[in-house]
């Protein structure tokens, strides 16, 4: 089976006084297919929509310089993985899912200029949405604004193993907060949650915060970092290796030396 094509934001932005970062994370729906009730990032699947001329036409950030950055994940003779080379075409369609799919499912815009938009705006925006009223590019259309790319960052590439029901060919997506308010779209996922990196662990940990293992591998990364500034350096500095996890005991495993490799 070829793994699917699709896109994750970990959205994050500093928590209270101490500035620390925290991530937006929402609990999937127990009648999910994938990870019924786990705690996930925003994201989902490239659809067509995320294809056409008119949203791709909307969205900014984009230059050939700073997509050869973003996109530039490679394999480690360690780990072999399927799909490690993205097609150029499917750049600019990856952005789109990730961002499209981070307000479908989390309420959140990240628009260029952050231009200020009235929430009731948002929700009947995500609500037509939701009922087939209107599809993601009509709603920018109307609200005449441009997705953000500028900002987003890669952070990683994922790949479903082989022996998976469901395989994703999965590129993490990290980016900061603005001003909207982030809501679960109560139907595939609920309880959004700002936390800290470490509380998740812990929770994770103590049994009352499911996670699956990319989620869980994603987060303990997030949490090395006291500063989202640092984070985002870290991002665009490091390198992105292709991953596919491995079975290992009753779950996944990376070898030792891939645990910070990627």
């Amino acid at each position: 089976m070829v793994p699917r094509l699709a896109a994750t934001v970990m959205l994050v932005r500093p928590a209270g006084e101490t500035g620390e970062p925290e991530v937006l994370m929402l609990r999937r729906s127990a009648r999910s297919a994938f990870a019924p009730d786990a705690y996930v990032f925003p994201g989902g699947t490239v659809d067509a929509i995320d294809r056409s001329s008119r949203l791709l036409a909307r969205l900014s950030g984009t230059t050939p310089s700073r997509l050869n950055a973003l996109f530039r994940a490679s394999v480690d003779a360690r780990l072999p993985a399927e799909q490690a080379t993205l097609d150029p075409n499917d750049r600019k369609p990856l952005l789109c899912a990730a961002l499209r799919e981070l307000f479908e499912e989390g309420g959140v815009l990240l628009n260029a200029g952050d231009a200020e938009i009235e929430p009731a705006a948002l929700h009947e925006a995500r609500a037509d949405i939701a009922h087939g009223r209107r599809t993601f590019a009509d709603v920018l259309d109307r609200l005449d604004v441009a997705l953000d790319a500028g900002g987003v960052e890669l952070f990683s590439h994922w790949i479903t193993p082989p022996d998976e029901p469901r395989r994703y060919n999965t590129f993490f997506f990290l980016a900061r907060a603005n001003a909207h308010v982030a809501v679960a779209d109560r139907h595939e996922t609920h309880d959004e949650l700002w936390i800290a990196p470490k509380a998740a662990l812990e929770r994770y940990a103590a049994g009352t915060f499911a996670m699956v293992y990319p989620t869980i591998k994603h987060v303990e990364r997030l949490a090395e970092f006291r500063r989202i500034d640092e984070l985002f350096h870290f991002a665009r500095s490091k390198p992105v290796v292709s991953i596919m996890p491995a079975r290992g005991g009753s779950g996944f495993a990376l070898p030792p030396a891939l645990e910070r490799a990627w």
